[in-house]
């Protein structure tokens, strides 16, 4: 039995990009294309089974187009005989309690070997090679878990310690109910949730504190042959032990944490071992045809005539056509009227599909603390910048020429670490 495993849409999506002549995203129509490759391989290697593992869509009230967008493609392969599994993630959770999710509305067409599960259960797809068990886990929120009077006067360590045991006490559910309907077919474990060991990217935004973080020995269980995950961005195999517990990643790029990571899904192909249980046979990772991220650092601070150097050294690389690109350039103090932005912007955005940064930093010793610490009438600023790390973290980052929207973000994160303490 084939099964074809991918994860993380977020179809309407808006973060690099532009519109284009069609009044279409940029972003939206990279991740169609993504989209309608997925569609194409799992009819091109007659794939018995389609199992998507959570956020379809990037907010919990899409557009309509997107909606509409993503169900065509889920519809075409119900269409031409494959079953599709559709589970629900973070980003498909209804915003407030007795909301539907976007999703809701595949169940109420009654598809054959097309459903939407957003409660763990155990479901039965039907494909032509038999019967496949699938033992479902959405997203499952901290609330899902344990009520806010519950955990009054908890520690943080024990609201954790109590998910991970009400947690595992589902998956043993899950287990049971699996082995019990199985009838020597094959069963899988489907889930969107966080794995420890699990490398994330900065994408993903996820904090310990939201949801239980479930250990792999939760999940490597009897009957399970293959374990299909979604949530974490980054394409991954966590240990190497069986059953396999895989995360597909995201099915293409969101922004520049994922410049240099893969993106796309699972080809995953199930036999009969010899001891008559079942297992994975063969495990293959496709990529997906997603638009490349490209960040360009170039130091102009000995070029005699700057932007020449810049315009030269951009035209020399080829990564940058048709990408989602960043320039940052560093030059000298000297420098500074003689770099013309404008000018490498107008060169720049003939190629590319959109410019997502382009500036520059005057050249400096590499610590900001440096001159400070060389001048012996600057003590006090010295210690008064010292007792202020997110003044100086901030500055920090403005010397790196860290883009705005990430600076904000690692300015946040740093931020709530030092409140926790």
């Amino acid at each position: 039995m084939r099964l074809l495993h991918f994860s993380d849409a977020h179809l309407g999506a808006e973060i690099h990009g532009r519109r284009d002549t069609d009044g279409r995203h940029t972003q939206l129509k990279d991740f169609l294309r993504c989209l309608d490759f997925v569609v194409q391989t799992a009819v091109d290697e007659r794939v018995d089974a389609v199992l998507f593992t959570g956020d379809a869509y990037h907010s919990t009230r899409p557009d309509p187009l997107s909606q509409r967008e993503f169900l065509r493609r889920i519809f075409a392969l119900s269409e031409r005989g494959i079953s599709v599994l559709l589970l629900m993630g973070n980003h498909d959770l209804p915003s407030g309690y007795g909301e539907a999710s976007a999703l809701d509305i595949v169940n109420l067409f009654k598809i054959p070997g097309l459903q939407f599960v957003r409660e763990p259960k155990v479901v039965t797809l039907r494909t032509l090679k038999g019967e496949l068990q699938v033992a479902c886990l959405p997203y499952l929120p901290r609330r899902y878990f344990i009520a806010p009077d519950e955990e009054q006067g908890w520690t943080e360590e024990r609201v954790q310690q109590e998910m991970l045991r009400r947690v595992s006490a589902l998956v043993n559910r899950l287990q049971r109910e699996a082995r019990q309907n199985s009838d020597d077919c094959p069963v899988i474990f489907a889930g969107h949730i966080w794995v420890q060991g699990a490398d994330f990217v900065g994408s993903e935004h996820i904090f310990l504190t939201d949801e239980p973080v479930v250990s792999p020995s939760v999940l490597r269980r009897e009957p399970f042959a293959y374990i299909a995950l979604g949530h974490i961005h980054r394409y991954q195999r966590v240990g190497e032990m069986t059953p396999p517990i895989v995360y597909a990643g995201n099915l293409a790029r969101l922004d520049f944490s994922e410049e240099s990571d893969p993106k796309g899904f699972l080809l995953v192909d199930l036999e009969r071992t010899t001891k008559g249980t079942w297992g994975v046979k063969d495990l293959r990772f496709v990529e997906t045809p997603t638009r490349p991220f490209v960040t360009v650092r170039l130091d102009l601070s000995k070029a005699s005539d700057p932007t020449q150097h810049a315009l030269s050294a951009l035209a020399q690389d080829k990564r940058l056509d048709g990408a989602v690109v960043r320039v940052f350039f560093t030059i000298s103090e000297t420098q500074r009227g003689q770099l013309n932005l404008a000018t490498i912007r107008a060169a720049l955005e003939k190629r590319v599909d959109h410019l997502a940064a382009l500036s520059f930093e005057v050249a400096t010793d590499d610590s900001i603390l440096t001159p400070l610490l060389a001048d012996p009438h600057r003590p006090f600023e010295l210690e008064e910048l010292l007792q202020k790390p997110m003044e100086l973290l901030a500055r920090w980052l403005n010397q790196k020429g860290i883009p705005d929207e990430r600076k904000e973000r690692l300015l946040r994160l740093a931020r709530e670490l030092m409140e926790g303490q």
